[in-house]
């Protein structure tokens, strides 16, 4: 993945010229038609659109390497055991593309046999690029059977393939505690050896579990480091490590995820001024966004006197006109300290916008949560959160639903007996429910309503489902959409500049430039920042919860998840709609699992630089 970055202050010299590659200018000439105008692969685009796993099996002795090709990376897609047998004669196919192809859709599994035919057919391959390619799948199968061996992830770094090293790194980063902390020298030694922004960023971040005071002083160095990724690693790594004056320096920052990072960190920590310095660094001026999240931990953690200065500051914000995310930032930051219930409840079922209902409602659980947490209070767990359970139930609204689902998911650990959950969502509440919301716009609130039911009676958690095929690939429309198409997002930051893989993800490219040609993401907002993960936005609620009452199906292109990535959310698989994502950093662990549709040539900085509430002003195709 190429992509362009103009400099911006902060970003520093390292994510300029070890990731953002120049690549061109998004108004040069188109390329040539993608292959889905080959009528020989209409049959292999009607299979795998219908999951027909059958013809798709018939398809893989076709007389046409391309329909070889094609219908391997289908089943890719379909990720169904059924074609296994049938895929592994074509890893001695003579194509050399056939022969990746049906290595790709055979990576994604942890069986061990398989992991043994693509092993022997990686050293066996005397094509140079399918070898690197086979090389890859061997490693992708073999992470499904040892993604818990810290040791085997820690000795891959040693490789000179990019993609390997970042994928064991990613891995690594993500293990438990017990694993980590036996490697600590040597995963510090891998930090000072290694020259790759994103696999360092994940080593860093490997570190998150020591508590010496040597890890601890590098860490602190590595908070400076030029590179954003490498800070915002640092900082989680240092975690309540950090004390309150080290994170405040870093709220100042240029890059927003990082300042966005350091206030994560502050809201884990429990100051000892009684939220002084939180107060005076929130009017000593910053952006309103920071400014809202200070006055916020200083309100919890102030006295009286406290409180009400950062409410007068808070006033003052309010006065600004804020738009309706930085209007939920001043929920959150104003009811902080408790608050009033009733006031919560009232803007819970008020008629804003969804993405302030939902902070008050968070907010209200929250302050419900500190009650639980108060000695004098003696009530059940029931009692407690029914109003607020009620209220998101009766509210008719799928968004509230699914929040109370996701607040009572973890019942068992949060002092719920299942008593409590049957008086909390009696059936009758139940089907009332079901009746407003609609099957497939409103899916993943369906799937978490229906594990909530599940752990009432006591039934195991029903298996995710894709919906039934319900949004047909227009043929017409594809044949005039060319691989590398271009579509330029103008956000209120810049503009971003993206490329969709045509070839490899028909379905989901064509669904973005009809969504993009119908002015629908005009207006739109990103939603969803997390550092060194994802933005992102098109979620026509403006909170996450919303979606299209048509899903697409999921499509794994060949390309991996890697810094500038353009995917697709979903809630399980072939449930794809109108939300989109851009990744921050390599993300190997959505590989196979979410659908990869392209990437970004210019304007990562632009990327770097958005913040919850940025809008898409408007998103166009580049002629």
């Amino acid at each position: 993945m190429t992509t362009r970055i103009l400099p911006r202050p902060g970003m520093g010299a390292a994510l300029l010229c070890g990731v953002l590659v120049a690549c061109g200018s998004p108004d040069e000439q188109r390329t040539p038609p993608g292959r889905w105008s080959d009528e020989r692969l209409v049959r292999v685009l009607q299979a795998q659109d219908h999951r027909d796993i059958p013809t798709l099996i018939v398809l893989l002795a076709d007389t046409a390497p391309m329909v070889r090709e094609a219908a391997a990376l289908a089943l890719a897609s379909a990720q169904d055991s059924a074609s296994f047998p049938h895929l592994l004669p074509l890893l001695k196919d003579g194509t050399a593309r056939v022969r990746t192809a049906a290595a790709f859709a055979l990576s994604f599994t942890s069986d061990t046999l398989l992991f043994t035919h693509l092993d022997s057919a990686a050293v066996r391959e005397v094509d140079p690029d399918a070898r690197t390619a086979m090389t890859r799948a061997a490693f992708r199968a073999a992470m499904g059977r040892r993604s818990s061996d810290a040791l085997f992830l820690l000795g891959h770094l040693e490789g000179t393939d990019a993609e390997v090293r970042t994928r064991a790194a990613a891995t690594l980063a993500r293990r438990p505690k017990e694993q980590l902390l036996p490697l600590r020298e040597g995963i510090m030694q891998a930090i000072a050896a290694e020259k790759d922004p994103d696999v360092r960023s994940f080593l860093v971040l490997a570190l998150r579990h020591a508590t010496d005071t040597a890890t601890h002083r590098a860490l602190r160095e590595l908070a400076s480091d030029p590179d954003p990724r490498i800070r915002v690693s640092a900082l989680r790594a240092l975690g309540s490590h950090a004390d309150p004056g080290f994170l405040l320096g870093h709220v100042r920052d240029t890059v927003a995820p990082v300042r966005r990072t350091a206030l994560e960190q502050l809201a884990g920590l429990r100051p000892t001024d009684g939220g002084a310095a939180l107060c005076a660094a929130a009017e000593a001026g910053t952006d309103p966004a920071t400014a809202l999240s200070l006055y916020g931990l200083a309100m919890r953690d102030g006295d009286a006197a406290m409180r009400k200065r950062c409410a007068d500051g808070l006033d003052k914000l309010a006065q600004m006109g804020l738009g309706p995310y930085l209007q939920a930032e001043l929920v959150k930051a104003r009811f902080a300290d408790h608050g009033s219930l009733d006031t919560l409840r009232t803007i819970v079922l008020s008629n804003g916008p969804a993405v302030v209902r939902q902070a008050a409602f968070e907010q209200w659980w929250n302050n419900l949560a500190k009650r639980a947490d108060a000695t004098e209070l003696d009530v059940t767990y029931a009692g407690l959160y029914r109003p607020a359970v009620e209220a998101a139930f009766t509210s008719k609204d799928a968004g509230l639903v699914a929040a109370a689902c996701e607040k009572l998911s973890g019942w068992e650990n949060n002092g719920c007996s299942l008593a409590d959950l049957r008086m909390l969502i009696p059936q009758e509440r139940v089907q009332q429910v079901r009746s407003v919301l609609h099957p497939i716009r409103d899916l993943e609130t369906l799937q978490l309503l229906d594990a909530l039911v599940a752990a009432r009676d006591g039934r195991p958690v029903p298996k995710h489902a894709g919906p039934s095929f319900n949004h047909p690939i227009d043929p017409v429309k594809l044949h005039a959409l060319q691989q590398g198409q271009r579509y330029r997002i103008v956000t209120t930051k810049g503009d971003i500049v993206i490329a969709t893989d045509v070839d490899g993800c028909p379905g989901s490219s064509l669904a973005f430039d009809s969504l993009v040609t119908a002015g629908y993401y005009d207006g739109k907002a990103f939603h969803r920042v997390v550092p060194n993960f994802v933005v992102q936005g098109g979620c026509p609620r403006g909170d996450g919860y919303g979606g299209m009452p048509w899903t697409l199906r999921t499509e794994i292109g060949r390309a991996p998840f890697t810094t500038g990535s353009v995917g697709l959310a979903s809630a399980g698989r072939d449930t794809e709609s109108c939300q989109f994502f851009i990744t921050h950093n390599p993300t190997p662990h959505l590989d196979g699992r979410y659908t990869r549709f392209g990437e970004v040539v210019s304007g990562m900085d632009v990327v770097w630089s958005l913040e919850v509430g940025d809008v898409m002003e408007r998103v166009e195709r580049v002629r």
